[in-house]
């Protein structure tokens, strides 16, 4: 591994420059004062979605307007308390803490778990955990003590399909997210104006479709927390307003009034879980966007002003819901101080201007997602494009950003209305709520090394919370819930296809891997060996005669058949997918163009379940044996970040290599005008004939996503006429 000082890092390698726009894979700390502007940056990111819940849940929950008050007090105080025990207690006081070097998320839960479980993406790689700015346990500590996830491959199977279906839920749920959001703020030019009933559909389906055309060039991120600020002050306030009329509705925060409506209404009552659910939607962003803050700015921001809004603004409406039942039909709007004056159109613009800041929260975390899920060998390549030189986080990918577009539209035109896509809404979310506490018993197992004990008595609790939710919500797949959980599964079963083929490659490629012993016959070797030997009493003489020679270009030859292979001018890149040793797209070209370049490099691009991999440890280089300037490479990179293979990176390939073989000084000179060329291996799968029929039918949805997904190189940033491309094909 090549080894570089860095004057920013300390003696753990944790990365101490600290960067207040992005903070992008590390777990910043700053002072008061920056923190509360981190804080007030966070509000414009990641309540969104929970911040636009108040638009829709009372009218989800009644969808006639409730006959006993008793009925409005249990409900807001299951409210209350859901927003107390998952939000903010579970999220933002717990499962905050399982932090992947800054990042959250799902993916960076299974990232903690397979990097202290000695598990890497591809391979045996136990030099992965060596990686300086990424806590990790040792070697030799993973030997001796083999948790239960790294002795059981079932275990670790399980693991992943958790992983990728909690996934693929989000993935859903951001199909559902910005349509109701739109829908339900743009619902609210009924109530001044009525006749305008018919054109909620077509004003959302134009807001959208602008929302999304920007993606590309959207600059507007500056104003998202001051707006979504703005609509958090106005739902504090409209809610004192309501509750001013009737303070009584104080006592809903005692848990006595949710229990004494389960027990009054009996099992039917458990259905409005389905509908208090809607009031935590987003609580998985509160995790997923920790790598842009902090912990610490997500608890102040949370609980010094989201929470409290929040309350304040279901207390309101529940206040005027004891007065007029009948607002139900449209408590937000019709809980607003006026319905035609200049306060309600205030409002009406922040709640438009919100969702939209909710919607586009949820299409950049879609973004991110889809990312990851490809550095982790989960979903075919699409194109990525960066629309911000500064944060390296900042992408838009064209292919989801208009399948998301079409999506929402055909959304949005069958249900019409926001109150029939509350129906559909929820799934995703309970399922995942649940799935991240199964993954965090877990990791206070895995990765805190607390006793067992604590991680039953965890998921007991908040297991029990989170499957009651699912449990109201699977009641609604009948009706709707369906969608967002055939989405989910259809897009698991890709990923999970994909998973599979990819890792088919790499366990040929690893089983069928060479040496170059086995393909050139030099007698290099063999003539020192002959120079030692004849000449054993002049040692002098010996050192001379073996520098000349081996400064010599020594002649290679095909074993077997004894065709010479010539060593031309420039640099080779040969590309393969795991493991050291010779790639199999060398053997079929060298055995059919018998020259080879100068500098030869084996490369293996690697992810590993780290979020970032820093410059110091990005390459590891090796020499092969006695041959010429020939080397093995191994490039790491996080599930976090791009790969780049343009002109910067082999200028720093060129450097390391010079760092343990200094007579690749003259190349690295004259690097500018080296000829490049990158050699990659394009491996097809095809069933052997006495395969089973389940083989052979995924190995042709495979092929089909091979040949319609983009090529491995293609966001690498390499010209494309430097790129040779050798094909093969594998019986599997």
């Amino acid at each position: 591994m090549t080894e570089t000082k860095d004057n920013n890092f300390n003696s753990n390698g944790k990365n101490k420059k600290l960067d207040l726009e992005n903070g992008h894979g590390i777990q910043k700390t700053f002072g008061l004062a920056g923190n509360l502007l981190l804080a007030f940056k966070t509000i414009g990111v990641i309540y969104g979605d929970i911040g636009t819940s108040p638009l829709y849940v009372f009218t989800s929950i009644f969808p006639d307007p409730p006959t006993d008050p008793r009925d409005v007090y249990g409900t807001l105080s299951l409210i209350i308390w859901s927003l107390t025990i998952v939000p903010f207690f579970k999220y933002v006081f717990v499962i905050l803490r399982a932090d992947d070097n800054g990042e959250g998320g799902t993916f960076a839960l299974y990232s903690l778990l397979s990097r202290h479980s000695g598990l890497s993406i591809r391979g045996v790689n136990r030099d992965d955990l060596t990686i300086a700015n990424c806590d990790s346990m040792s070697t030799h500590s993973i030997k001796e003590n083999l948790n239960f996830i790294k002795r059981s491959k079932l275990v670790q199977r399980v693991l992943l399909v958790l992983v990728l279906f909690g996934t693929s839920l989000v993935l859903g749920d951001g199909l559902l997210t910005p349509a109701i959001s739109v829908l339900s703020a743009v619902e609210g030019i009924i109530i001044p104006v009525p006749s305008l009933s018919s054109a909620t559909v077509p004003i959302s389906c134009f807001i959208i479709i602008c929302l999304f055309l920007v993606q590309r060039t959207s600059r507007l991120a500056i104003l998202f927390a001051p707006i979504v600020s703005l609509w958090f002050i106005s739902l504090a306030s409209i809610g004192i307003w309501n509750i001013s009329h009737y303070p009584s509705i104080l006592k809903a925060v005692n848990p006595y009034y949710a229990f004494e409506y389960f027990i009054r209404n009996g099992s039917p009552s458990f259905q409005v879980l389905g509908g208090v659910l809607l009031a935590i939607t987003g609580v998985e962003a509160l995790f997923a966007d920790l790598g842009h803050f902090n912990r610490i700015s997500i608890q102040i921001s949370f609980t010094f002003f989201v929470f409290p809004s929040l309350s304040l603004a279901y207390l309101g409406q529940g206040a005027r819901l004891v007065l007029d039942p009948a607002v139900s039909e449209n408590t937000f709007w019709l809980t607003l101080p006026s319905t035609n004056g200049p306060i309600y159109w205030i409002v009406f613009v922040l709640a438009t201007l919100a969702t939209i800041i909710a919607s586009q929260a949820m299409i950049l975390a879609t973004f991110s997602l889809v990312r990851q899920a490809m550095q982790l060998d989960c979903l075919p390549l699409l194109e990525i494009v960066h629309i911000s030189k500064e944060i390296e986080g900042s992408i838009y990918i064209p292919e989801v950003n208009y399948i998301l577009l079409g999506s929402i539209l055909i959304i949005i035109l069958v249900f019409q209305h926001s109150s029939n896509l509350t129906i559909a809404y929820g799934v995703a979310v309970a399922s995942v709520m649940l799935i991240s506490t199964m993954l965090y018993a877990i990791v206070i197992c895995v990765v805190f090394n607390f006793p067992v004990i604590v991680a039953i008595v965890f998921f007991l609790i908040f297991g029990f919370i989170d499957g009651a939710f699912l449990g109201s919500t699977l009641l609604k797949v009948k009706s709707g819930g369906w969608f967002t959980l055939a989405i989910a599964i259809f897009l698991l079963f890709i990923m999970l296809i994909w998973r599979w083929g990819t890792t088919l490659k790499v366990k040929y490629e690893l089983r069928n891997k060479t040496r170059l012993d086995d393909i050139f016959a030099s007698n290099f070797s063999e003539k020192e060996k002959e120079v030692q030997e004849s000449d054993s009493g002049h040692s002098d003489e010996i050192l001379q005669t073996i520098e000349r020679q081996r400064s010599e270009n020594i002649q290679l030859q095909l074993l077997g058949t004894g065709f010479p292979v010539n060593r031309l001018p420039g640099i080779g890149l040969f590309y393969k997918e795991a493991g050291m040793g010779v790639p199999l797209s060398f053997c079929h070209f060298v055995r059919h163009f018998p020259a080879v370049p100068e500098i030869l490099i084996f490369i293996t691009i690697r992810p590993i379940p780290v979020p970032l991999v820093g410059e110091e440890d990005r390459l590891i280089v090796k020499k092969v044996g006695n041959y010429e300037k020939v080397y093995q490479v191994i490039g790491r990179y996080g599930y976090t970040e791009n790969i780049y293979q343009g002109e910067e990176f082999i200028t720093k390939l060129i450097t390391a290599i010079y760092e343990i073989d200094p007579k690749t000084k003259t190349i690295l000179e004259n690097l500018k005008n080296e000829v490049v060329t990158y050699v990659i291996g394009h491996q097809k799968l095809v069933a052997r004939s006495n395969s089973r029929w389940w083989k052979r039918a995924f190995l042709e949805i495979y092929s089909f996503l091979v040949k319609n997904s983009r090529q491995i190189y293609a966001n690498w940033e390499i010209p494309v006429d430097d790129i040779i491309e050798v094909g093969m094909k594998i019986a599997i």
